[in-house]
């Protein structure tokens, strides 16, 4: 489970500077609590009417999450806002342990499907913990971190969170998954303001030739459907956005599937690519668009949770 902590930064203001463009240049949003909050932190340091000065050092509420999964570099995680304090997601890397999922062949070295959707889902977890949410990374792997690099090696070490072991049998893996989800979802049910799975996997269709074109979705109810709509509507701005002249196809189908099926909050499958396209495995292999990936879904996810357009 997040557990947060908070510390002080101290920030000496630069000339015609106040309260809330001194946060926003720390890192911390500006919202009627955060000020709020400075200004009883600083009571003795500002002036009369509240302005600050400059030539004193100001103490900057910094909250600050740790996560050890992120690997050493990235394991410490700055608060951005609270935008989904109160919101609890379930982020599940696809397959693991003695299932690699779907294989591909890259530049003649092996990709593996539960490498690259691992990577990406804590990359996911990464960005939605630094909105405040509360995040549970089902599938762990404590030796791989978030990983620069272009291949990942395959590994099958992974065990579900507190080191439940993977088994090979797909029902028995499938249902223990589920059974874990649901656990958490009951500890969490009477405090959180929403739960949702979000499954992350590389799909394959055999070897057609059409790429996924990034992002399709899988859902099993109209709860799944609202949710991947938020998604798919926020990824469709962000191509029209960075990549105009490209166009977003990607599609929401529904399926009979276990983790959609089985677990109690809302759920989804995402589709990150096709793992046997050459045009989604350049993609998929780069760890910047692994971390683009990830922010898209993120600001689709916050933009479910504030009920907001794209």
């Amino acid at each position: 489970m997040t557990a947060y902590a908070q510390h002080f930064a101290e920030v000496v203001p630069r000339q015609g500077e106040g309260i809330w463009s001194l946060l926003r240049r720390s890192g911390v949003e500006p919202t009627t609590g955060t000020v709020k909050e400075f200004k009883e932190v600083n009571a003795d340091l500002l002036s009369r009417n509240n302005e600050l000065r400059r030539d004193v050092k100001y103490r900057i509420p910094v909250r600050s999450v740790t996560e050890p999964l992120f690997g050493a570099k990235l394991a410490t995680v700055k608060i951005e806002s609270n935008r989904l304090e109160g919101h609890v997601y379930y982020i599940v890397g696809g397959h693991g342990g003695p299932d690699p999922g779907t294989l591909g062949t890259y530049a003649g070295k092996q990709i593996a499907e539960d490498e690259i959707a691992y990577d990406t889902a804590l990359r996911l977890a990464r960005e939605l913990m630094k909105e405040s949410a509360t995040v549970h990374l089902i599938v762990q792997d404590p030796n791989d971190g978030i990983r620069d690099a272009t291949y990942l090696p395959v590994d099958h070490d992974e065990t579900y969170i507190g080191n439940k072991k993977i088994v090979l049998n797909q029902a028995n893996r499938l249902r223990t998954r589920a059974k874990v989800i649901n656990d958490l979802y009951d500890k969490h049910s009477k405090t959180a303001k929403s739960q949702q799975v979000i499954s992350l996997h590389v799909d394959s269709y055999g070897y057609r030739v059409e790429p996924q074109v990034d992002v399709h979705f899988i859902v099993g109810s109209n709860s799944g459907r609202e949710l991947a709509n938020s998604i798919r509507s926020t990824v469709e701005a962000k191509y029209a956005t960075y990549q105009p002249d490209r166009g977003y196809k990607g599609e929401i189908a529904s399926r009979n599937l276990m983790i959609l099926r089985e677990t109690k909050p809302t759920a989804i499958l995402i589709e990150l690519g096709n793992i046997r396209h050459k045009g989604d495995q350049h993609r998929l292999v780069k760890p910047s668009n692994r971390q683009t990936l990830a922010e898209w879904i993120k600001d689709g996810l916050v933009n479910s949770a504030l009920g907001a357009g794209v």
